[in-house]
């Protein structure tokens, strides 16, 4: 007959404390995405990705459309990776491969027109 489901309660181990994950810092960050997305940065927010610390602190990062790095809904720049060293230490280590990769990409809007007769390419 198989096995029946039982209704249990989940009760929580002695001295668990969820981490803060998902709170206040993602809903923070928010207007900052929409902006960008107002701001033509970005078609929509579906692409934005949150990084997040057993801590509660979140940064959050997407591609715009000219293939430029946002960061917490701005475009990387050295003063904006600056800034966000100086209130997101923690994430000092992560914003430093993102400054280097940035210095690795070149925009669409920089790209050469494609070559190929096929290509459905914008740039």
């Amino acid at each position: 007959m198989g096995r029946q489901k039982t209704n249990k309660t989940r009760r929580p181990r002695p001295g668990f404390v969820p981490p803060a994950f998902g709170g206040d810092p993602i809903r923070d960050l928010a207007p900052a995405w929409d902006a960008a997305v107002a701001d033509g940065l970005m078609p929509s927010g579906n692409e934005v990705n949150y990084r997040a610390l057993p801590d509660g602190a979140v940064l959050s990062d997407a591609i715009g459309s000219d293939g430029q790095l946002l960061v917490d809904g701005r475009e990387l720049t050295p003063a904006w990776a600056a800034e966000l060293r100086r209130t997101k230490p923690e994430f000092a280590a992560l914003i430093d491969v993102y400054e280097q990769q940035t210095a690795d990409w070149t925009r669409i809007s920089d790209m050469p027109p494609c070559e190929h007769s096929t290509c459905t390419c914008t740039h």
